[in-house]
């Protein structure tokens, strides 16, 4: 392939670019400012009215709770990222706060800042429609809002990879020295953040060895340098297997789980909600007629084009799930492990949705993709249905226990719940050989539930109230007077909640 085929950019940096873009006035800068802000209000109008779910306690109560030694000490043990975006939310939160806006708006900024960096790729391949169509897919994409939305690494981690996709295409096309440092030291950033950041970069170091070799050692030294310094930690954190029970669900569900999230977010485990798959036909669909055209009605040079994209986003995908498939206990595929391919994909899809052979079909279906991900994203912001649980809520009804409590509702809320609560409560397991003793027993549910069969509780349990706080129900249970009781931990496990599994949170409570 020769490098001029890649595209049509010019050859100024990617700040540069914008800014003379601004000072020309064109339509398409203003344009792309535009998409620009309308990510910013979708990321930000909502940022801060979600409880914060249970990956990001980790993040606001473990890993930046004390200094930034601590934080770094805490992402070893913890944590099977790499340290760069618990450093820079550290130094963040030391403005902002760890409350949900504060803590959250590090990945709010970089899920904005992606849509521009999308326009940039979408230009050098294939010109400015192109680069338009991508923006605007990015910036309504519901996966890359609600990770936009979350205080953990994936927002971050999905700007960087994007960023060296874009210096990729420089150097291709260029075969700048400079372009390929660049290259190097983003890579190297995206690799220092979440370590599936290997796989596209696997992808774009063959592409430039095969046509850039000289001119991309330096980049090259740079990366191999951040590989090297990261080994220990990654060796460190994989011993310590945080990341095993990935492997304990079907590989083909999750695969199918990652095309319904690319196309609509998180709709299901996360929010603990059923799986909603009729919500990812149309966007899916949409799609892939993009990619259809390209097959049908691309000439040699528009598919050109779009086999960097595709190539990486492939790598980011198949890599991971062919070592899967190869060693088991090495599975981590998952939606947000791969959300590094979604950007690629959605810039090859713009190319196909821009070909001059099928240009008034190529502008319904991206006219369709980009309102129907809008509407969706809307409505997942404005819906209790679709968003995480509100154990805020949950934590301000129950208040201080007037006794001995136990709390029984979803595993994955629980970590939630407890740091909303201000009462140090503790996680306790049926297999803990304790007989605990309680006054008070609540059942949070999703939605409302019916009442918990006498025997989970034992006698003199009697209910006190209920309480609709919106998505979430509270049914108490309490024994007369000051009388304690046995905890059945073991059968409280089997209330119906609507929960996919349940467990126990215990305030004010030691062993009998």
């Amino acid at each position: 392939m020769e490098a001029a085929a890649l595209g049509r950019g010019g050859s100024a940096s990617p700040l540069q670019s914008l800014r003379e873009a601004a000072r020309a006035r064109s339509r398409a800068f203003w344009i792309v400012a535009g998409l620009t802000v309308l990510a910013a209000l979708l990321r930000f109008l909502t940022l801060g009215a979600q409880s914060y779910h249970h990956d990001e306690i980790v993040t606001a109560s473990r890993v930046l709770r004390g200094g930034f030694g601590h934080a770094m000490d805490a992402v070893g043990f913890s944590e099977s990222a790499p340290p760069l975006y618990y450093a820079i939310a550290w130094a963040w939160t030391q403005l902002t706060g760890t409350g949900e806006f504060g803590l959250r708006s590090l990945s709010a900024l970089a899920g904005v800042a992606t849509v521009p960096v999308a326009y940039l790729v979408g230009l050098e391949l294939r010109g400015r429609r192109a680069g338009l169509i991508a923006a605007a897919l990015v910036a309504v994409n519901p996966m890359l809002l609600w990770y936009s939305q979350e205080a953990r690494v994936y927002a971050l981690f999905v700007l960087l990879c994007a960023v060296s996709l874009l210096f990729t295409v420089r150097v291709m096309r260029r075969g700048q020295r400079r372009d390929a440092l660049k290259w190097g030291v983003v890579s190297g950033l995206a690799l220092a953040t979440h370590y599936f950041a290997v796989f596209p970069l696997v992808a774009e170091a063959i592409w430039l060895l095969r046509r850039r070799r000289r001119e991309s050692l330096p980049g090259f030294a740079v990366l191999v340098a951040f590989g090297l310094a990261l080994a220990p930690l990654a060796v460190h954190q994989m011993s310590l297997k945080h990341a095993e029970w990935i492997s304990n669900f079907n590989l083909g569900h999750r695969l199918w789980e990652t095309a319904a999230t690319f196309a609509s977010g998180e709709t299901s485990d996360i929010i603990a909600r059923p799986e909603r798959p009729l919500l990812s036909v149309v966007p899916l669909a949409l799609a892939l007629a993009g990619l259809a055209l390209l097959v049908f009605r691309a000439g040699r040079e528009e598919r050109r084009a779009a086999v960097l994209p595709l190539t990486v986003a492939l790598a980011a995908i198949g890599i991971p799930v062919l070592l899967a498939l190869a060693s088991p206990d090495k599975d981590y595929v998952l939606a947000r492990n791969l959300i590094a391919a979604l950007v690629p994909l959605l810039i090859a899809v713009a190319i196909g949705l821009t070909l001059p052979a099928a240009r008034r079909l190529g502008t319904v279906l991206a006219a369709a993709l980009i309102v129907y991900s809008l509407a969706f994203s809307v409505w997942a912001s404005a819906s209790s249905q679709l968003q995480r649980p509100d154990w805020h809520v949950i934590a301000s009804h129950l208040g201080e226990p007037a006794g001995p409590r136990a709390t029984v509702t979803w595993t994955l809320g629980l970590a939630s719940l407890r740091y909303y609560l201000s009462t140090g409560a503790i996680q306790v397991t049926p297999a803990e050989d304790y007989d605990w003793m309680v006054h008070e027993v609540a059942f949070v549910s999703d939605g409302e539930a019916p009442p918990p069969p006498r025997r989970l509780l034992g006698p003199g349990f009697r209910q006190v109230a209920f309480e609709d706080t919106g998505r979430l129900d509270i049914r108490r249970y309490a024994l007369p007077g000051p009388g304690l009781a046995p905890l059945r931990l073991q059968r409280l496990r089997e209330a119906k909640l609507n929960f996919r599994n349940n467990g126990t949170l215990l305030d004010g409570v030691g062993p009998g």
